[in-house]
């Protein structure tokens, strides 16, 4: 520990602002770059925010924040110094394009290796992906104990543990975990808001960027070579039907539409399960369709 209090490293994943649409490029394999519009995770967020309450509460600690992303996404690590992290930290080159969560995992352990710390604090996952898988992947490569999914880390009088809450199904329950450790946070605080001092300085700071060999791996170990999924395509939702409602609303006026809302609005028509049975052979039909669908039971 540095001055005392634990050295924090908190893994940051910018993400698409899923409000901003994005287009994808012919073969369905990729999007559009000039498209995207680059936030942090929100998962990410309650780590972050995590962290900057460990330091409020631990003299001495620090955080740092690292991020395996291109040059585009930089402003999303200066967002995080704007809020108070200490260092910042950027891993790319071209090579790590196409890298899965595992080969993520592999580039975000071998910097690790190369710095000191005491906690490593993530999102349980990225917003856009879902997959929840680089946290536990790193946790493993680095032979670190690992906690996902919690709520909220507090630190123990002798920094050597930490407590931590975690939902499980039906309950809030509290754990210890002995230091170094990895924890993927499901909720938590909102990121608090950076301060105008704070904006100024993370605009003047120098975000140095990590290669492949820079921290020690070779191309095989990144990238579409270094990954155990292939993507097959993208492809985007299918636009969804409009009601009733929603297709006649525009033709109305104000107070019947209010009327129809609530009446309930436009209520489909459903088939009749009304059967006609005019002999014998219909009414064995009929019975029949009773049995197999277990309307009934004997």
């Amino acid at each position: 520990m540095s001055g005392g209090g634990p050295e924090i490293v908190v893994l940051i994943a910018p993400v698409h602002d899923c409000l901003n649409p994005v287009k994808i490029v012919p073969g369905g394999k990729e999007i559009d770059p000039s498209s995207l519009r680059w936030v942090l995770n929100p998962y990410d967020a309650f780590a972050l925010e995590e962290a900057l309450r460990i330091r409020d509460a631990v003299p001495g600690a620090r955080i740092r924040v690292m991020a395996m992303a291109s040059s585009d996404s930089e402003e999303v690590l200066r967002g995080c110094l704007a809020v108070g992290a200490d260092e910042a930290l950027r891993i790319w080159d071209d090579r790590m394009e196409g890298s899965d969560a595992y080969a993520t995992a592999t580039a975000l352990a071998a910097a690790l290796s190369r710095e000191a710390f005491d906690l490593v604090l993530c999102g349980l996952r990225r917003a856009d992906l879902e997959q929840a898988q680089t946290g536990p992947s790193l946790a493993e490569i680095l032979d670190l104990p690992q906690v996902t999914g919690a709520r909220k880390v507090e630190p123990v009088e002798d920094n050597t543990r930490i407590l931590l809450h975690k939902r499980v199904p039906g309950y809030l329950t509290k754990l210890s975990c002995p230091l170094p450790a990895l924890v993927t946070m499901e909720k938590g605080q909102v990121l608090r808001y950076p301060s105008l001092a704070g904006r100024h300085r993370a605009a003047r700071a120098e975000i140095p960027c990590l290669g492949v060999h820079t921290v020690g791996l070779q191309e095989g170990n990144v990238g579409s070579s270094g990954s155990l999924t292939r993507l097959e395509r993208f492809t985007p939702p299918k636009p969804t039907r409009r009601s009733a409602m929603a297709s006649t609303a525009g033709k109305m006026t104000a107070a019947a539409r209010l009327q129809r809302i609530m009446g309930g609005g436009v209520q489909e028509k459903k088939d009749s399960k009304i059967w006609e049975c005019p002999d014998e052979p219909s009414v064995k039909k009929v019975a029949e369709h009773i049995v197999k669908e277990k309307l009934i039971t004997f």
